[in-house]
């Protein structure tokens, strides 16, 4: 496969920093300024790339405006639930294992620490960084000149050292915070500078199917976490897809990648607003066309990594009916593939049999009447004859995925209010 697994980080997070409607920018600059305090304290080269990682990442977990508004508080109340949501999204990937756990600590409080490492274990010196690093995010003021400002910002940072802040990531906050430059980098450097600058060597190592399959899994926990009702869809949606693609006569490496499609269909969700998406009534004519958005931030976000040229595509047309009318390019029948048809009746099967706000999951017989009446004619005979002839096959694998991940999420549940109740006696 011809892309580095730091091309794919480097694009996915200067996309989340672009489309996520709560995290613009935020991301970006806390990342700026985690990168210089990294730097001033001498971080080897391998943790300020886990650091500036972390950073473009750290509030992934926030997934409504209430929380987000939590957060742009000087000293959040509660928060563990989006750390702890955060470092569960990206657990599943090998290589972010520390990530993750700079993640959980991001928001916790120095002067907490003794008590707390004899129950959960020591908090990384990234943490602390990135605290700073977050909270001088959310001190500076918009529609104001940012040189102005520094001073106010480094005496209110001072102010909380040996507190909530380590004394030692404040001096070196202080130390940097006294340059002009690094509040007009802060202001002006891009996503993608940043993380050129500060992802290493270690990350240039050529993507593996089994390395892709593993990051697509942690994108398709980033996006279905933001649902309790389609906490396991994009990986329900890949082993049906990858079950179809069999029955069709596929490579395994073929199949392998139409799984992949199935895991990022929905990646362009991100782009969407939470509240859309767990809404229990009918939707607005206005909600209705942001829900149709998300299939061309899906081919926005990932579009552009050269890489994964037809598993983009497959995903991002996972909408396109044969007959033009489907989403966002009106695709007709003569260009619509029948890996787009499989992985678009992977995603209709296994919505249709998922529990949803505003109704029960459906039976077999309930669903292949609805392919048939509603379906057929947008997506082709072939894909439909294959799950028609399959149907036992095909529902039991559905179930089993869909319930392996509901299970995946139930032990993060468990972990995560353990970890609560041991944070609330520190």
């Amino acid at each position: 496969m011809n892309i580095t697994l730091k091309e794919l980080i480097t694009s996915f997070t200067k996309s989340i920093d672009l489309y996520n409607y709560l995290l613009k920018d935020h991301h970006r600059r806390t990342a700026i300024a985690a990168y210089h305090i990294g730097v001033q304290m001498g971080l080897p080269a391998e943790r300020l790339s886990d650091l500036v990682i972390a950073a473009s990442l750290h509030d992934i977990g926030a997934l409504t405006v209430g929380e987000r508004d939590d957060l742009i508080q000087m000293d959040v109340e509660n928060p563990f639930p989006h750390s702890s949501l955060g470092s569960y999204m990206l657990s599943s990937f090998s290589p972010f294992a520390q990530i993750s756990k700079i993640i959980f600590y991001h928001h916790w409080h120095y002067d907490q620490d003794s008590n707390y490492l004899s129950e959960l274990g020591p908090v990384p010196l990234e943490s602390y960084i990135l605290h700073v690093a977050d909270r001088t995010d959310i001190l500076v003021q918009p529609n104001c000149s940012i040189l102005a400002q520094k001073q106010k910002i480094i005496a209110k940072i001072q102010s909380y050292g040996g507190t909530v802040f380590a004394p030692e990531v404040v001096a070196a906050f202080s130390e940097q915070a006294q340059k002009d430059s690094f509040w007009l980098d802060f202001d002006n450097w891009e996503m993608e500078t940043i993380l050129s600058l500060g992802i290493s060597e270690q990350y240039e190592i050529m993507m593996t199917m089994d390395l892709l399959e593993e990051f697509a899994l942690t994108l398709s926990k980033i996006i279905d976490s933001r649902s309790k009702f389609a906490i396991s869809h994009s990986f329900g949606v890949s082993q049906v897809a990858y079950v179809l693609a069999q029955k069709m006569g596929y490579s395994e490496e073929k199949c392998r990648k139409i799984r992949v499609a199935g895991l990022l269909h929905d990646m362009g969700k991100i782009a969407v607003a939470t509240e859309i998406i767990e809404k229990k009534g009918a939707l607005t004519e206005t909600e209705r066309a942001d829900i149709r958005t998300h299939a061309y931030f899906t081919f926005l976000i990932l579009g552009h990594i050269e890489g994964l040229g037809e598993i983009v595509e497959w995903a991002s047309c996972h909408h396109e009916n044969h007959d033009g009318s489907g989403y966002p390019m009106n695709l007709l029948n003569a260009v619509i593939t029948q890996e787009m048809d499989i992985v678009s009746y992977a995603d209709i099967y296994t919505a249709l049999s998922e529990d949803r706000p505003y109704r029960k999951g459906l039976s077999p017989d309930q669903i292949m009447q609805i392919l048939e009446d509603e379906y057929l004619c947008k997506h082709g005979e072939p894909v439909f004859a294959i799950i028609q002839n399959n149907l036992d096959e095909i529902d039991a694998i559905c179930m089993a995925s869909v319930q392996e991940g509901i299970s995946r999420f139930e032990v993060y549940q468990k972990m995560a209010e353990q970890q609560e109740r041991i944070i609330k006696k520190v």
